[in-house]
């Protein structure tokens, strides 16, 4: 029963990470509500089949059905992250509607900021009314060690931010997480992403990293997915 669940959730995940591609390739440009997808390279409008996660790219080995050109494998990345930040929550429950919105809203923002290094701030607009929402809540059960957890990091991360080392939304993400969660949930999810873009630059940037700029809420919410999976 419980396999069944996760592996409900993950492809519910998937789904909704496959839009959440979609809707940041056509934000601000195009209809990404009703419009069908379509293959970038010909323009031909994808079928049903050719949407499904993850088995649709496998099936199709990663080509277009019609031009076959090459699929970007970015695509299948996101939809498994997705899909795996997804397993442990509880559609059926208020607090699960509202875990999913949030991991949505900063699910959109990671790929925004992998794509552009920028992200428009109206879509951590959910993301930020559920942490304020939640933390006003929750406000005066707040114990000492909470406050020992979340202000050095939250004056560190403004340090950086001010010197121009992180950008503001790496530290708007903070503090949805801190608020939502707790600050020990943000600063674990934090060190977690720290974690992952060390290891990556040194596989793919050890001889030469110096100076080059990188998109940190990705790793933000790969962090984030450990910690959901943990948890």
């Amino acid at each position: 029963m419980k396999f069944l669940f996760s592996l409900t959730n993950f492809f519910i995940g998937c789904c909704l990470a496959s839009h959440a591609a979609v809707i940041s390739d056509r934000f601000e440009k195009e209809d990404f509500i009703f419009k069908r997808s379509k293959c970038d390279y010909c323009g031909y409008e994808l079928s049903l089949l050719d949407e499904i996660p993850i088995i649709s790219y496998l099936l199709l080995k990663g080509k277009c059905r019609y031009c076959h050109s090459p699929i970007p494998i970015k695509l299948l990345i996101i939809e498994i992250i997705g899909g795996l930040a997804y397993i442990n929550i509880s559609f059926n429950q208020k607090s699960g509607i509202a875990d999913a919105i949030l991991i949505f809203s900063l699910l959109l923002v990671a790929i925004c900021d992998y794509e552009e290094m920028e992200f428009n701030l109206a879509m951590l607009v959910p993301a930020i009314y559920l942490a304020l929402i939640t933390e006003i809540n929750r406000f005066p059960s707040y114990r000492l060690a909470d406050y020992i957890e979340f202000v050095p990091i939250l004056i560190l991360l403004t340090y950086y931010v001010l010197n121009k080392k992180l950008g503001s939304g790496d530290l708007f993400i903070y503090l949805i997480l801190a608020f939502y969660f707790k600050p020990q949930f943000a600063d674990l999810t934090f060190l977690s992403a720290s974690i992952f873009l060390i290891i990556h630059f040194l596989l793919e940037y050890k001889d030469n990293f110096k100076g080059k700029e990188v998109a940190f809420i990705p790793y933000i919410f790969i962090g984030l997915t450990l910690q959901l999976l943990i948890h």
